[in-house]
């Protein structure tokens, strides 16, 4: 049986008992793998999304899941609020839903995103770019903000986490990526600024870089003529099951706050990136 270092060396057991998480962009995706990854794992979840139908459904999974609501105080619990989190009173209302319904909040996976057309950069509309950067950083800021106001110790909180989700494309950018790729190195930024700040509250600050994960964004990677390359050519590439990523992120979630993996890449082992792009 393995050691418990934790308990040797006499460190509070994290996440508590009844802990409960955010998920942004709950509705499908790495998102919804991951509200449901967390749940089986013995969190309570509170996702969120725009679309309150598919919203519905994850909770439907959630709630199929054993160990979910059944009416007793001790239940796992599952909510939803749909709203648009690049708006601040969406998010001070979220944050305020999930913290009535779960009766408090230990971790945010900022996991909501959305990515641009390939759009040479004389074309790109600036409706694209602010797209970008309201949904993948703005929605990030406003998200990790209210989760220090809830985590804080000195605001009554017991301290927590945030794992950001980030991109490999951040440090390596695909062609014609602009708004995409400058949110994203944005996130970097952002992550590595809360995680600093974090500290004097008990808040650990996480990011994931996922490459080519399974979803309705990745898509296109691996049919028809594929998605360009640094070299001008269109090439299919391998996409991984997004349920290795949301295993990735339950792992994280549950080291104790002692201990942060600040930064974290999880890929499709022979996708271009790191490693022969750009």
């Amino acid at each position: 049986m393995p050691l418990d270092f934790d308990a040797l060396a006499g460190v509070p057991p994290y996440p508590p008992a009844g802990k409960a998480a955010i998920v942004t962009g709950g509705s499908s995706g790495i998102g919804r793998s991951t509200a449901l990854a967390l749940h089986r794992a013995g969190w309570s979840v509170c996702i969120t999304a725009r679309r309150a139908e598919a919203l519905e459904e994850t909770l439907r999974l959630m709630r199929a899941q054993p160990g979910s609501a059944d009416g007793s105080a001790q239940a796992l619990k599952a909510t939803s609020f749909a709203g648009d989190i690049t708006s601040e009173e969406t998010v001070l209302a979220l944050f305020k839903h999930a913290y009535e319904q779960l009766g408090q909040i230990d971790l945010v996976f900022c996991n909501a995103g959305v990515s641009t057309a390939a759009v040479p950069l004389f074309d790109l509309p600036l409706a694209d770019w602010n797209k970008a950067v309201s949904t993948n950083l703005t929605a990030t800021f406003l998200c990790a903000r209210e989760a220090f106001r809830y985590m804080s110790p000195e605001r009554g909180g017991k301290g927590g986490r945030i794992i950001v989700n980030g991109s490999i494309s951040a440090a390596v950018p695909r062609p014609h990526s602009a708004p995409y790729t400058a949110s994203k190195h944005g996130c970097t930024g952002l992550t590595k600024s809360l995680a600093l700040d974090g500290r004097a509250h008990n808040i650990a600050v996480s990011q994931i870089d996922i490459g080519n994960a399974s979803s309705d964004m990745t898509e296109r990677m691996r049919t028809g003529p594929g998605v360009m390359q640094a070299d001008g050519s269109l090439r299919q590439e391998p996409v991984m099951d997004r349920e290795h990523a949301a295993r990735e992120v339950v792992h994280i979630a549950e080291m104790p706050l002692s201990v942060n993996v600040q930064f974290v890449t999880i890929q499709a082992t022979k996708m271009p990136s790191m490693i022969g792009r750009g």
